[in-house]
């Protein structure tokens, strides 16, 4: 298990990465809002090594190194609910990557996907790594 410097380290590595997930989002978001699908289509293109490798390996290290670091301080209640939204993020990526390799801009499961991912980051950088940085300090 990780000790709580290295746990701390990982914090702001995915704080990075959120700021790389954010703009890609927003570039899928800009197509979709103008029911654009090359701009939908050429926005997954460009951010598929941030929201495909990138968000396996961010989702991997969140629910197998840093959530069992904090879950005896913060709860399974708190820490639960950010595994299961992984694992629908996941199979909302998948289904919109799946799509785009069958010509089709999937403009509903982008926005659903843009929506959950975003709430997921804010809530991650608002409270669970603050409340996270807390107790790994004492």
């Amino acid at each position: 298990m990780a000790n709580n410097q290295e746990l701390v380290a990982l914090m702001d590595q995915f704080e990075r990465e959120h700021v790389e997930v954010r703009e890609a989002l927003a570039k899928i978001g800009a197509g979709v809002d103008a029911r654009d699908s090359a701009a939908v289509m050429s926005a997954l293109a460009s951010s598929s090594g941030v929201l495909q490798s990138g968000l396996d390996d961010h989702s991997s290290a969140e629910d197998k190194v840093l959530f069992p670091g904090i879950i005896s301080d913060l709860g399974e209640g708190m820490v639960g609910l950010f595994v299961e939204e992984h694992v629908r993020i996941l199979a909302l990526r998948n289904q919109i990557y799946s799509n785009m390799e069958k010509g089709v801009a999937d403009f509903q499961g982008c926005g659903d996907f843009s929506e959950l991912l975003t709430s997921h980051i804010d809530r991650e950088d608002a409270m669970l790594f603050p409340a996270a940085r807390g107790v790994l300090a004492d």
